[in-house]
């Protein structure tokens, strides 16, 4: 297969609806994604105390996991993702860095197998818009999130299914999240939303 032809496969993969493919994770790792964030922007973003419970959902191979996990040593960071190739290519990653506050949830964004207010915080980054009912999702996350917790939501341009602000800033108001924070600009953003 020539280089142009894995491409238009890796364009055709990306571009269909739903969860981005696990075969091409290794994509999710590419250091060209630090132009538009990194995971230690990202952490900052969320200044989380040292023991916050966190939940990732959709942390792919966990390229924003381990940066997450050492901000919070005395707490703990739950991956959440539909596909249980991901959960395994983020655990050898976790692992490979000596994170062990860690753990594993294969599950759906709609109906997250997790206790009421569990969370202090939880972050997405460009995952809203693949979950086929991105309000559900957030009613869920708002459920799962103690009074108080924050919600972290990232988007970035290069994502084919991006979520404007202004269309999250209406879905968060519904599902009784307040924007409090946005850093970035443009369709390069990061929303921190609170629940009351």
């Amino acid at each position: 297969m020539s280089l142009r032809d894995l491409l238009r496969s890796i364009q055709r993969r990306v571009r269909q609806d739903g969860a981005y493919p696990h075969q091409l994770a290794f994509v999710l790792l590419l250091p060209l994604r630090r132009l538009f964030i990194t995971p230690q922007q990202v952490a900052d973003r969320l200044a989380l105390p040292p023991n916050a419970r966190v939940l990732e959902l959709g942390p792919g191979p966990g390229y924003l996991s381990v940066e997450v996990a050492r901000r919070i040593p005395q707490g703990y960071l739950l991956l959440a993702d539909i596909q249980m190739e991901m959960l395994h290519q983020a655990r050898r990653r976790l692992e490979r860095a000596r994170v062990e506050q860690v753990g594993y949830v294969q599950a759906n964004a709609l109906a997250l197998p997790l206790a009421e207010g569990a969370f202090d915080a939880a972050f997405l980054v460009t995952v809203l818009g693949e979950v086929p009912e991105p309000r559900a999702c957030l009613r869920e996350l708002y459920r799962v999130l103690r009074p108080q917790g924050l919600l972290s939501i990232t988007e970035q341009p290069i994502d084919p299914d991006h979520i404007p602000l202004s269309e999250l800033r209406v879905m968060a108001e519904e599902a009784g999240l307040a924007l409090e924070q946005v850093f970035g600009r443009g369709k390069n953003y990061t929303a921190n939303l609170r629940k009351p």
